[in-house]
């Protein structure tokens, strides 16, 4: 859903009108809800990355990643996972100067423009729709902030049943031990 889809969907909710004139005295506000709401799901599923760099001396300059990296999951290199160091500058430090392949937490970019998709699985579309219903519904009159427990209600559930990103396959393997 682009940003405008988003936005219509919750006045639709709200029994707001969609025209040009509404949408556009609820955009700014809606849109820092849709933002605030995407964070919390990339968070919630661990939205990550793999880009290959090639190191400088062995370091990397965690900069040089397309987006802003929140944490380092893993580095392959040659082939097999390796071990690394994060330096205090935003940088790790790797065992070859080889090219990497790092994976890494981000955050998705932020929705600006009606025509902006969201980066998150389009089955987590709805769930920005009911966080944005909910926190709009909270500025309200009390009347309407009761109205506003149930569509943070239905959030919180669909995003506790978002199953977090596995991770590599060393990380969740099972041995038998007998």
């Amino acid at each position: 859903m682009t940003l405008n889809d988003l936005i219509i969907s919750s006045l639709a909710q709200l029994d707001r009108g969609h025209d040009e004139q509404t949408m556009e005295a609820y955009r700014k506000r809606l849109t820092d809800f849709a933002n605030d709401a995407q964070a919390d799901i990339a968070r919630a599923i661990g939205f990550s990355k793999t880009e290959t760099v090639m190191p400088e001396n062995g370091i990397v300059e965690l900069a040089s990643l397309s987006r802003v990296c929140l944490k380092v999951l893993r580095v392959s290199q040659l082939g097999h996972r390796v071990n690394f160091l994060r330096g205090d500058t935003g940088t790790i430090a790797l065992p070859y100067n080889e090219a990497a392949e790092i994976t890494y937490i981000y955050e998705p970019k932020p929705l600006q423009n009606p025509s902006d998709v969201s980066e998150l699985p389009a089955h987590t579309h709805g769930l920005i729709v009911s966080y944005m219903v909910g926190r709009e519904r909270m500025a309200g009159d009390v009347s309407t902030q009761r109205g506003a427990n149930i569509y943070l209600s239905m959030y919180e559930a669909g995003k506790n049943k978002l199953l977090p990103h596995p991770g590599d396959s060393e990380s969740y393997r099972i041995f038998n031990r007998w």
